[in-house]
C-alpha cells in the first residue's frame, strides 16, 4: 500500500527526481511543452512544497518507506476551490489502484473543498478515463500544438 505524507522542504530533490522520472514520457512523446512537470527546478519544488496556499503531499511506498510519487494542489481564489496541479507516481506503482486511493484520501483530508480542477493530456486515454472514474467532468479542451491538447476537468463535491 502507500502512505500519504505531507511534504518536507528535505524531500525537494528526491520528489524532483521522481517527478522528472514519470513526466520524461510525455517530454519524448509530445516534445517540448512549457507546462510539462518534467522541466521543473529545485526552487520551483521548493517553492510548491513551501507554498502557503497549497498541499504538497509526498506518497510512500508503505514497506520500504521510499518517495515513489508526490501530489501538488492549491487553492483557485478561495479555500472552497483546489486545482491538483501534479500527481504522479513511478511507473512500477501505476495501473495497481493506488491513485483512486490517493485522491480519495486528499479528497477526505479537504472536506471543505467543494470543487476541485485538475488538467491532463487528452491524448493520453488512461489519465482522461482516471478522472472520469473519480467523479471529474471535461470542462474544456485547449490544443497546445498539433497532436497535443489538454483538458480541464471539474469535480464537484456534495459534502456539507
Amino acid at each position: 500500500m502507500i502512505k500519504m505524507e505531507k511534504a518536507e522542504l528535505s524531500d525537494a530533490k528526491i520528489l524532483l527526481e521522481v517527478q522528472k522520472e514519470a513526466f520524461l514520457k510525455y517530454a519524448q512523446k509530445y516534445g517540448d511543452f512549457d507546462s510539462n512537470p518534467y522541466h521543473m527546478d529545485l526552487h520551483r519544488m521548493e517553492f510548491n512544497i513551501k507554498y502557503h496556499y497549497g498541499q504538497y503531499y509526498k506518497l510512500l511506498d508503505e514497506n520500504t518507506l521510499a518517495i515513489i510519487g508526490g501530489l501538488f494542489c492549491f487553492e483557485l481564489d478561495e479555500k472552497p476551490i483546489m486545482k491538483i496541479a501534479q500527481f504522479y507516481l513511478k511507473s512500477e506503482y501505476q495501473h495497481l489502484g493506488y491513485g483512486t486511493f490517493i485522491l480519495n484520501e486528499l479528497f477526505n483530508r479537504n472536506p471543505e473543498v467543494k470543487t476541485w480542477y485538475v488538467d491532463t493530456i487528452m491524448q493520453e486515454e488512461y489519465n482522461v478515463e482516471f478522472y472520469q472514474h473519480l467523479g471529474f467532468e471535461i470542462i474544456d479542451v485547449e490544443e497546445e500544438h498539433e497532436g497535443l491538447s489538454f483538458v480541464t476537468f471539474m469535480k464537484k463535491t456534495n459534502k456539507k
